[in-house]
C-alpha cells in the first residue's frame, strides 16, 4: 500500500532581514533564494553580465521561508521530511520549533506529530541564517587553509563552490533546494538493507552477503518470515529463511548469475529484487532493490618505477575513458531538470567513469540509476575540496553523519567503484607545505574509513585525490609538482603548447583531472556578455566576471592561441574558433596519449563535461548545452577501437591499436591527407582482446603540416580519426577551412 505524501512543493512566502529593508517576496520550493529575488526585480539574472557581484550585500541577510497548508482529519502519523536545506536552519510548524538542521548535503527529518493540526490550516516556516553571519565568530585551527574567498566553507556543510570558484560563482544564500513534504510514518518499515557482492563471486556462482534493519511496531513476535527474489532476463535466485529479530544478515548463493559490467566490457546486468517480511504469514513490509552483481578491485602501487592505479570489474582490467562531473547548475534547484541531458552526453562520448567532484553535491538516485544502466562507473568524492576543514569534535561528528548517511544512500548502485575521502586537501596541504603532513588528519584517515567499515567495506576507498600516502610524503616534494610520486594525479601545469613535455612525459598511472580551455561559441557568450561589451576582451569587467574568480584565463587564453597558431585575434569570432580549435587538439592528445600507453597508464578522467553557469572555462559544453569542438574530437578518439598516431621519434609515427574491447580484431589501415586526398600508407593490423598493438611505422617529417585522415577496417570495429602533424605555429586558416570537411569525415 502506498504510504501518504502531502507535498509541500509550489508557492512560499520569503522574508529578508537584513542591513537594508526588503519585501515580502514570493518565493518557490524547490528553489534558491537568489531565483526569487530575481523574480522580484530587485536583483537581475547574477548569470548575465557582471551582475553576481550584486549579490553580496544579501549574504549578510537571515530568511525565512513561510506557507500555510490544509491537513486532512484523517491524515496519518507523520513526519516532516525535507530533502535538501542549504543554510544553518531551524522549522517551525505552528509557531513551535520543531527542529534544526546544519548540512545542504542530505536530507532532514523531523518529528512533528504534538504539533501537526488535523483538520485545520496548518503553518510551517523555515529560518535561515546568514551563512557570514554562522560563521563569524567561529575560531579558526592554525591547521586549517582555504582559498581566500571560502574560509567561511570549513564550518558549514554548505557546497564548496557556493563560495567562488574557478568553475563557479559566488552565490551562497541557499534556500530549499529540493523537495519538502509530510510523510506517513508506517507501523512497519525497511529500514536500510544492502546486497554486497563477496569475493568467491564466479562467473559460475555469486554469493551475496545480505544484511537488513526494519522497524516494526507489533508487541511479540515468535519469528519473522524472510523471502527474498530476484531477477535478471532468465536468472534469477531465490531466499527462504525464519528470522529472529528485526536486524540480521544472511548469504545468498546465485547459480549462473548475470554480472554487471561497465560499458565495452559486458552487459551491465541488473537484478530485480522483492525483499519481504512476514509475521504468522501476515506480510509486513515488502521493499525492491536493484542490484547489480559484481566485483571491483583498485590495483595500487606507488612504488617508484612501478606506479599503478587500475579498476578490475569482475577480474578484468578496465581502460577508463571518462569526465570530471561539477554540479549541474550553480544554484541547485535547478540540477534535476538539466541531469538528464547531462548524462546523455555522458554516454554519447563513449565514457566508462564519471567523477562526481567534491565541491558540488552529491547526486540524485536518477544520476547513479543512470549510471547503473548504462554501465558508466562512478568515482565518488565525498564533499570536501581544496581545503584543511576542522577537526574538532563537532565537525569530525557532523562528516561522520553525513558519510553515513551518503554511503547508505548510494552503496547498493554497483556503478559505484570508489568513494574518495575528498579532492585535492592532500595536494593543497603539500602547497602549504610547513611540515602539514596529512596522516593525521581524522576526517579521511579516521573518519570516513570507520563508516566505510562498518556500513561498505568492500568497495575500495582513496583518502584524498590525489593521494599523499606516509610514503610519499616520506619522499619529499618536488616544488610545483609535489604529485609527482603519486599513482593518481591531477595534471595541470603552466597551460602552455598542449603537447609540451609536461603533458607528454607526466608519469601519472591515473590521470583523474586534467584539462584545457576553450571559448563557448559565439551565439552563447552574446547571452551572458551585453552588446556593448562583446569585444574587446581587454579591461573588459564582464570578461572577467565570466572567467570566474581567475581573471588571468582570458589573458592565457590568447596566449595559447599565440603558441599554437602565432596570431592574437582581433575579432570574437576567430576567438572562438580558434580558442576551440586549441582546446580540442589538447584534450584529444591527452586522451591519446593515456590510450596508447595502456597498461603502463589505466585511464584519464578529463576536466569537465558542462559549465554549471555561463564562463570562459574547461568544459567541452557550454552552460546552454552547446557542445565546443572539443565534444566531436572526444566522441572519436574515446571509441572502443581506435588508431593513434604517436609523438613523432626515429622519422616517424608509431601506428597504435588500441583495442578496449574483450574481442580481439583485424584489419587494414589507411592514412592519407585530408588536403589532397593522397594516400601515405597502408597497413594492416591485428590486437588481442583489451589490448594494444603496434601496426607499424608511418614516416613523416617532423616539421611537415598536414592534417591526416587515419581509416581502419575491421568489420564492426571500423572507424576514423586523424592527427594535426607539424610544429607551432599551425595555420589557422587552413585548419579553419579543412575543419568541415574533418568532421563531417570522422562523425
Amino acid at each position: 500500500m502506498a504510504l501518504c505524501n502531502l507535498s509541500l512543493d509550489g508557492e512560499w512566502e520569503l522574508r529578508g532581514s537584513g542591513p537594508r529593508p526588503l519585501p515580502e517576496l514570493a518565493a518557490r520550493v524547490p528553489g534558491n533564494i537568489e531565483l526569487d529575488l530575481v523574480r522580484a526585480e530587485i536583483l537581475p539574472d547574477p548569470y548575465d553580465s557582471d551582475h553576481m557581484e550584486r549579490f553580496r550585500p544579501y549574504e549578510f541577510f537571515d530568511w525565512e521561508y513561510g506557507r500555510e497548508f490544509d491537513l486532512p482529519p484523517d491524515f496519518p502519523e507523520a513526519e516532516l521530511v525535507f530533502e535538501g536545506i542549504d543554510g544553518m536552519a531551524e522549522v517551525f510548524l505552528n509557531g513551535c520549533s520543531a527542529g534544526k538542521a546544519g548540512n545542504a548535503f542530505m536530507p532532514h527529518r523531523f518529528a512533528v506529530e504534538g504539533l501537526l493540526r488535523r483538520g485545520e490550516r496548518n503553518r510551517i516556516a523555515v529560518r535561515l541564517r546568514s551563512p557570514i553571519n554562522a560563521a563569524r565568530n567561529r575560531i579558526l585551527d592554525h591547521a586549517c587553509f582555504a582559498h581566500a574567498m571560502s574560509y567561511e566553507n570549513l564550518f558549514l556543510r554548505k557546497p564548496a563552490h557556493e563560495y567562488g570558484w574557478d568553475i563557479a560563482p559566488r552565490l551562497l544564500l541557499g534556500g530549499l533546494w529540493k523537495s519538502v513534504s509530510l510523510v506517513e510514518i508506517p507501523r512497519h518499515a525497511m529500514l536500510c538493507c544492502y546486497f554486497d557482492t563477496l569475493e568467491r563471486t564466479t562467473p559460475e556462482e555469486a554469493w551475496l552477503a545480505f544484511s537488513w534493519s526494519f522497524r516494526t511496531d507489533l508487541p511479540e513476535w515468535d519469528r519473522f518470515e524472510l523471502e527474498i527474489d530476484g531477477r535478471c532476463g532468465d536468472s534469477g535466485f531465490r531466499h527462504r529463511e525464519r528470522i529472529w529479530f528485526t536486524s540480521g544478515t544472511t548469504v545468498i548463493r546465485v547459480p549462473d548469475p548475470k554480472l554487471w559490467n561497465p560499458a565495452g566490457y559486458g552487459d551491465p546486468s541488473l537484478y530485480e529484487v522483492t525483499i519481504v517480511i512476514r509475521n504468522a504469514g501476515e506480510e509486513l513490509i515488502r521493499a525492491t532493490r536493484v542490484i547489480g552483481i559484481r566485483r571491483v578491485k583498485l590495483v595500487y602501487d606507488e612504488t617508484p618505477g612501478s606506479l599503478q592505479f587500475r579498476f578490475e570489474i569482475n577480474g578484468t582490467p578496465v581502460m577508463v575513458k571518462g569526465t570530471n562531473h561539477v554540479p549541474a547548475d550553480a544554484l541547485h534547484s535547478r540540477d534535476a531538470e538539466r541531469l538528464p541531458r547531462i548524462l546523455e552526453m555522458v554516454k554519447e562520448l563513449g565514457c566508462n567513469m564519471i567523477r562526481v567532484w567534491g565541491g558540488g553535491v552529491y547526486e540524485p538516485a536518477q544520476f547513479y540509476d543512470f549510471c547503473d544502466r548504462n554501465g558508466i562507473l562512478v568515482w565518488q568524492d565525498f564533499m570536501m575540496a581544496c581545503a584543511g576543514y576542522p577537526m574538532t569534535p563537532d565537525f569530525l561528528e557532523q562528516i561522520r553523519s553525513e558519510c553515513e548517511w551518503a554511503v547508505r544512500e548510494l552503496r547498493q548502485h554497483p556503478s559505484l567503484v570508489l568513494w574518495a575521502g575528498d579532492n585535492e586537501v592532500d595536494m593543497k596541504a603539500a602547497q602549504v607545505g610547513d611540515g602539514r603532513r596529512q596522516e593525521n588528519y581524522r576526517l579521511t584517515r579516521e573518519v570516513i574509513p570507520q563508516v566505510l567499515a562498518r556500513l561498505d567495506p568492500g568497495r575500495p576507498y582513496l583518502p584524498s585525490s590525489p593521494y599523499f600516502s606516509p610514503e610519499i610524503w616520506s619522499r619529499g616534494m618536488r616544488p610545483g609538482n609535489e604529485q609527482s610520486n603519486c599513482p593518481e594525479q591531477h595534471i595541470w601545469g603552466t597551460r602552455d603548447y598542449c603537447r609540451a613535455p609536461f603533458y607528454s612525459g607526466n608519469g601519472a598511472a591515473f590521470v583523474s583531472e586534467t584539462g584545457f580551455h576553450g571559448a563557448p561559441a559565439a551565439e552563447s557568450i552574446k547571452k551572458f556578455i551585453s552588446a556593448e561589451r562583446l569585444w574587446p576582451w581587454r579591461d573588459n569587467p564582464e570578461w572577467e566576471a565570466h572567467s570566474t574568480m581567475v581573471p588571468s584565463r582570458i589573458e592565457l587564453m590568447f596566449r595559447q592561441i599565440r603558441e599554437f597558431f602565432g596570431f592574437e585575434p582581433d575579432n570574437l569570432d576567430d576567438f572562438v574558433a580558434a580558442s576551440q580549435l586549441c582546446q580540442a587538439e589538447a584534450l584529444k592528445f591527452f586522451i591519446e596519449r593515456v590510450r596508447a600507453r595502456k597498461w603502463e597508464k589505466s585511464g584519464i578522467i578529463w576536466w569537465n563535461l558542462i559549465d554549471c553557469w555561463p564562463q570562459f572555462s574547461d568544459a567541452v559544453v557550454d552552460y546552454y548545452f552547446k557542445p565546443k569542438l572539443a565534444f566531436d574530437y572526444i566522441r572519436c578518439v574515446q571509441k572502443p577501437l581506435a588508431v593513434i598516431l604517436d609523438e613523432p621519434e626515429s622519422w616517424g609515427h608509431r601506428v597504435i591499436v588500441t583495442n578496449d574491447t574483450l574481442q580481439p580484431h583485424a584489419g587494414t589501415i589507411a592514412i592519407c591527407d585530408l588536403e589532397s586526398g593522397d594516400v601515405l600508407w597502408n597497413g594492416s593490423f591485428r590486437v588481442g582482446a583489451n589490448a594494444n598493438a603496434t601496426a607499424g611505422v608511418f614516416e613523416h617529417p617532423v616539421g611537415r603540416e598536414r592534417l591526416l585522415l587515419v581509416e581502419w577496417r575491421g568489420g564492426e570495429a571500423s572507424g576514423r580519426g586523424f592527427r594535426l602533424t607539424g610544429q607551432p605555429p599551425h595555420d589557422f586558416a587552413r585548419y579553419r577551412n579543412l575543419l568541415p570537411e574533418l568532421l563531417r569525415q570522422i562523425n
